[in-house]
């Protein structure tokens, strides 16, 4: 489910290092499948913010919430958000960068390795995400991430330990000012607010219940051989 977006072209060893050192350069990489969890889940998080900002530079959009003010101070917070991730968080192209290389270069394979539980909670979240927008438009990116990490963090209660930053993020204020303009959010007479509402929910449940399953180590044939002559 690894989907290919804007990864650079990284074709020298020397590049494609460089890449994933920058990525996240003060990277928090936490050992507990548990906190991993919480890791996917700022991938994802810092995905979507990155490439949402990139669109509103890109097309010249500019985003409205109510009052300016409170304008400002959702989108300035979002921006003060996505910094934070950027500084120890990976994004979803240092796992495409390692996927793509690891068949050319036997220690990118061995990171690949590494990220393999992070990779899997990631695509059960992308998963339900592609499902859920089947043949719709996908709306309010920054309203979904919201919700996410407020699911998350404050109603399930999950440790953010390893990401103190967080908790200089008042989410349900962030929350509030989509709820209290729910009339701009109107399509066809349906709220998206509460379409949102409702797969986030569907993602934190769908990232609750992954159960991450290590691939056996292969054992060669000749050590096989071996075990069954003693």
């Amino acid at each position: 489910m690894l989907t290919n977006y804007s990864a650079p072209d990284t074709d020298t060893l020397e590049a494609i290092e460089l890449f994933l050192a920058s990525n996240a350069p003060k990277r928090i990489k936490p050992t507990l499948l548990r906190d991993v969890k919480t890791e996917a889940l700022l991938v994802f998080a810092r995905t979507a913010l990155e490439r949402y900002f990139d669109q509103i530079e890109q097309n010249g959009y500019k985003p409205s919430l109510g009052t300016p003010e409170e304008t400002a101070y959702v989108y300035d917070t979002l921006k003060a958000l996505t910094r934070a991730l950027q500084e120890c968080v990976i994004n979803l192209d240092y796992l495409i960068v390692l996927a793509k290389n690891a068949s050319r270069h036997s220690k990118f394979e061995q990171l690949g390795r590494a990220e393999a539980p992070l990779i899997a909670y990631y695509n059960a979240m992308a998963h339900k995400v592609a499902s859920h927008f089947y043949n719709k438009f996908t709306s309010l990116p920054e309203f979904l991430i919201i919700c996410t990490l407020s699911h998350w963090i404050l109603e399930e209660e999950k440790s953010v330990h390893l990401y103190p930053f967080l908790e200089q993020f008042d989410f349900m204020s962030l929350m509030d000012k989509f709820e209290m303009n729910r009339e701009h959010f109107l399509v066809e007479n349906e709220c998206v607010i509460s379409d949102i509402h409702a797969i986030a929910i569907g993602i934190i449940e769908k990232l609750k219940e992954k159960k991450f399953k290590p691939t056996p180590n292969r054992v060669s044939k000749t050590r096989q051989k071996g075990k069954k002559g003693r």
